[in-house]
C-alpha cells in the first residue's frame, strides 16, 4: 500500500476515502459508497424503536456487547443494555487475573454479577476467554515447572470454569491471539507462556478439554487484525489458516473463528484477500463471528460529519465484505457506549466509537450495525 495513507493531510479526504477503503475493487452489490452523504447520520434518539438485539432476533442473529461487572452500577447504563443488547460477553471477569488470586483459590464474584443480571433481564451469555498469554496472575508462571504441572494446572482450570458457567455459557473463546506475524517460529505461533511451557499442541490441547468437559459447547478461535490490508495482516492471515487447517486435519473441535474487529480507521482493509480468507474458513466448516468491535478514530481526517461520514462508509464495507462469503449471525461490540470504554482510557475522549455516544444516545456505529449488518 502506498505509504500517502500514512500521512493522509497529503491527499484529498474523498481520495483517501476511496484509496482506503478500495472501493473501486471491491463492488459489492447494495452498497453505496460513491456518495457519502447518502448514510444516514442521524438515528432516532427517541428510542421507541427497538434496540440492535431485538432488531437482531427478528433476523434469527444475536447481537451483544462486552460488558464490566462494575458497569452495572450505573443506572443509565443497565437500562441501556436492557434495550440494546440480547448477549453479554463479560469483559475481564472470566480472564485468569480475576478468576484466580491465588493456585487453590477461584473467585467468581464478578461473573456472577453479570449472569444475575443476564438471567433477569433474558439475555444470553458467551465465555471470554480460556486461554490467552495477558491478564494471567502473577504467581501462574512460577508453577509452570515442568509440562505435566502445566498441563494439571490447565485442565484443572477450564474444567472448573467451564462446569461453574454451565448452563448459563455455551459459546467460548477458549483461544486468543495465539498467532504473532512477527514470531521468530515458522509457524507464526505467539511465544506465550503456554507455548513455552507445553510447546505448539498446547492449542489444540485447550480445545480438546473443553470439549471433553462438555461437548455441547461452542467453541471458538479468537483474534484482531485479520482485516488488515497492510503487510501485517497478509501474514497473519496465512499463518491463521495454515493453523486453522491443521486443527480441523487433526480433528480439533473448533467450531467459530472470532474476528475481533478492533477497526483502525485509518488503515487498508484487506480487500480480495480478506474476503478469499473467510470463504476459506468457511470451507473448514467453521463459522464466523465479530466478537469486539470498535472504532478507533484518532487518525481519521476531519471532524463531526466529515469523520462521522468516514467512519460509516469505513464499518459497511468491512460489513460486507465480511458477509459476502455468508451471513454472521453473532456480532459483539468490545463495549455499548463511549462513556464506557476501554478505547476512553487508550485513546481519549472523542476517538474511539460504539454504537452509543457519551449521553447514551444512538450514534452512527449503531445506524452502520443497523444498516450494514441486519439488512444484509
Amino acid at each position: 500500500m502506498h505509504s500517502s495513507f500514512l500521512s493522509p493531510k497529503n491527499i484529498l479526504r474523498r481520495d483517501f476515502l476511496r484509496a482506503l477503503l478500495g472501493l473501486p475493487l471491491l463492488g459489492f452489490s447494495g452498497l453505496s459508497l460513491a456518495g457519502c452523504e447518502s448514510l444516514s447520520l442521524y438515528p432516532e434518539t427517541g428510542f421507541r424503536s427497538p434496540g440492535l438485539g431485538a432488531l437482531a432476533r427478528k433476523k434469527g442473529r444475536l447481537y451483544g456487547a462486552a460488558v464490566k461487572s462494575s458497569q452495572l452500577n450505573d443506572h443509565r447504563f443497565a437500562e441501556a443494555l436492557k434495550r440494546e443488547v440480547a448477549l453479554l460477553v463479560p469483559e475481564g471477569e472470566l480472564k485468569w487475573d480475576a478468576l484466580r488470586p491465588s493456585p487453590a483459590e477461584f473467585d467468581f464474584s464478578g461473573y456472577h454479577r453479570l449472569a444475575q443480571f443476564a438471567q433477569a433481564n433474558s439475555l444470553a451469555m458467551r465465555g471470554h476467554v480460556l486461554v490467552w498469554h495477558h491478564a494471567n496472575p502473577s504467581w501462574l508462571v512460577p508453577e509452570l515447572k515442568n509440562k505435566k504441572t502445566a498441563e494439571k494446572i490447565l485442565r484443572a482450570h477450564i474444567e472448573r470454569v467451564v462446569a461453574e458457567t454451565s448452563p448459563m455459557i455455551r459459546n467460548w473463546d477458549v483461544v486468543n491471539e495465539a498467532i504473532d506475524p512477527r514470531s521468530p517460529r515458522k509457524d507464526g505461533l505467539r511465544e506465550t507462556l503456554w507455548l513455552k511451557a507445553l510447546g505448539p499442541n498446547y492449542i489444540s490441547q485447550v480445545f480438546h478439554y473443553a470439549h471433553q468437559v462438555d461437548p455441547g459447547l461452542t467453541l471458538v478461535y479468537n483474534d484482531f487484525g485479520l482485516e488488515r490490508g497492510d503487510g501485517y495482516g497478509y501474514a497473519k492471515r496465512k499463518l491463521l489458516l495454515n493453523l486453522l487447517k491443521k486443527l480441523k486435519t487433526k480433528n480439533v473441535p473448533i467450531h467459530a473463528l472470532g474476528l475481533q474487529s478492533h477497526l483502525r480507521c485509518h488503515l487498508p482493509l484487506g480487500g480480495r484477500d480478506f474476503t478469499e480468507f473467510l470463504k476459506t474458513v468457511r470451507g473448514l466448516g467453521i463459522e464466523i463471528y465479530i466478537t469486539e468491535l470498535d472504532l478507533d478514530l484518532s487518525r481519521v481526517p476531519g471532524e463531526g460529519y466529515e469523520r462521522s461520514t468516514f467512519a460509516q462508509n469505513y464499518v459497511q464495507t468491512y460489513l460486507a465484505m465480511v458477509q459476502e462469503s455468508g451471513s454472521v449471525n453473532t456480532l459483539l461490540t468490545w463495549g455499548l457506549s463511549d462513556r464506557r470504554s476501554w478505547l476512553e482510557d487508550a485513546l481519549g475522549d472523542a476517538q474511539g466509537s460504539l454504537p452509543l455516544d457519551t449521553n447514551y444516545q444512538r450514534g452512527p456505529l449503531w445506524e452502520s450495525l443497523r444498516s450494514g449488518w441486519l439488512r444484509a
